[in-house]
């Protein structure tokens, strides 16, 4: 295989260093075999929601082409830390210290294709759009700068990926794309042949740094505490978990209502999309914005595929803010794989879910269940004579039906409690949930009641003066009566 696409008369020892523009940008890219995107946030700061980002496929190199079809797919949601990445793999794998990794849903098309990040956002009620990072590719000539040209067949080069650095020359692109190999033994290890030698290009892009020396210690004594020795022992992902999506946070209840307490009814919920079971040992729970508390999954306790847990502070032993909370999930590295939004002000009884990517107050807490959000209704206006009009449609958000909640651990792991949703009707406009608002007419016997007890009012209200104005019409009618009698 020849140095990729280094400029000619450009030739080092060494392969480029991964590099990528700012932005949420791809990184690495396999369109042959077992494909796989990876993309690295490099906006310098933190993305707290990645589920506003997708990506969209055409079977082009020109998305512009005539008969050009496409497919698109949402980022799962979570927050990603600047310089950290997202693994989308086709048939699973090494998660190679992405901090975020899901299936990859999209098909690329070996001849050719088309690939761009775009970002979504709503403004005035309208979904915005905007064109991110993008790459294109061709098994033959492609005119477009700094992308993919001479993709080798699956055939001839099975193990064949890309991945970006930057152009070391002024002209050109800035930004181009280095053909290497995925190493045969370690799939984080990209190999880039220079005059028919494989040499080892970049491995794990999600962590460019070394291991850090331990510092200085003198040990004076030890307790005989073997919990002391476990609990220090440096915890992997499970085997089993690897090419899995990673669990969601779905809902959770800040503030129970009484009779519950915080101490006993709090709790956080995950949700396994995978057709398996996922392991969550070693994984963590995390609440808190300032002040952080930690929880972590024994050993053996799993997530049933397609279903829903519940986790309950009796177990857990984890408080959430009645205000500013946030939780979170951390896999064993200490990566954050799924964020809630920072709610503002928990209201008694209302969990703080998720829904169509976006998170609600919703009176139903529903653990171990699909969330329904339901929000209090309220009257905005009320109308007098005008013509009646009739109650909006009712509609409600729920995702797909899930099988029972997961069975975990009976020894260790925390234990899983029920409540029955309250069904109330709302309606859905524009992706938010707002109360339904009724106007009607008022009878008029309503009408001639309240007059009636207006003039009663008033006439308590002034009995004095009218007294005094009756005394004085009977004194005038007397002196009237007098004048006209003769002398």
């Amino acid at each position: 295989m020849l140095f990729g696409l280094m400029p000619k008369g450009v030739l080092a020892a060494t392969p480029p260093v991964l590099a990528v523009p700012s932005g949420l940008a791809l990184a690495e890219i396999k369109v042959t075999g077992n494909e796989f995107v990876m993309l690295e946030n490099n906006t310098g700061t933190t993305i707290s929601d990645l589920s506003k980002y997708w990506l969209y496929n055409f079977n082009n190199v020109n998305p512009l082409a005539a008969s050009v079809s496409s497919s698109s797919q949402q980022l799962p949601a979570g927050s990603l830390a600047s310089g950290q990445t997202v693994l989308l793999s086709a048939n699973g794998g090494s998660t190679c210290g992405a901090a975020v990794t899901a299936k990859l849903a999209l098909s690329l098309t070996d001849s050719g294709g088309f690939l761009e990040v775009v970002q979504t956002s709503l403004s005035g009620g309208l979904l915005v759009q905007v064109a991110g990072d993008a790459v294109s590719w061709s098994s033959g000539l492609n005119s477009a700068a700094g992308m993919i040209t001479n993709v080798p067949s699956n055939s001839s080069a099975p193990n064949g990926a890309y991945y970006r650095y930057q152009n070391p020359v002024s002209t050109g692109a800035a930004y181009l794309w280095q053909q290497a190999d995925v190493d045969t033994v370690n799939s984080c290890q990209l190999n880039v042949f220079i005059s028919g030698v494989s040499t080892p290009g970049p491995t794990n892009p999600g962590n460019q740094l070394l291991a850090g020396d331990p510092p200085p210690a003198t040990i004076i004594s030890l307790s005989d505490d073997t919990s002391q020795t476990q609990s220090s022992t440096a915890v992997g992902l499970p085997p089993a978990d690897i090419g899995l999506a990673a669990p969601q946070i779905n809902e959770v209840l800040p503030n129970p209502a009484e009779p519950q307490t915080d101490s006993e009814d709090e709790f956080i919920e995950l949700y396994n999309s995978n057709d398996k079971a996922f392991d969550l040992t070693g994984f963590i729970i995390q609440t808190g914005t300032t002040t952080f508390h930690n929880y972590s999954f024994p050993a053996g306790t799993m997530l049933e595929p397609k279903s829903f847990s519940a986790f309950f502070s009796v177990d857990t032993n984890l408080s959430l803010s009645n205000t500013s909370g946030q939780a979170r999930l951390l896999d064993p590295f200490g990566n954050t794989i799924s964020t809630t939004e920072i709610y503002s002000s928990a209201k008694d009884g209302q969990s703080w879910s998720l829904a169509n990517g976006k998170w609600y107050w919703t009176s139903s807490a529903t653990p171990n269940a699909a969330n329904i959000i339901v929000q209090p209704l309220s009257i905005k206006s009320l109308s007098v004579g005008s013509p009646s009009t009739t109650p909006s449609s009712v509609a409600s958000a729920t995702k797909k039906s899930a099988t029972p909640a997961a069975k975990t651990n009976a020894a260790a792991a925390p234990k899983a409690k029920a409540t029955s949703p309250t069904n109330t009707s709302s309606t859905l406009s524009n992706n938010k949930l707002t109360p339904a608002t009724t106007s009607r007419n008022l009878h008029p016997l309503v009408l001639a009641g309240v007059g009636a007890l207006a003039v009663a009012y008033a006439a308590y209200e002034y009995r004095d003066d009218l007294a005094n104005r009756f005394y004085q019409f009977r004194r005038y009618r007397e002196t009237r009566r007098t004048a006209r009698k003769p002398s």
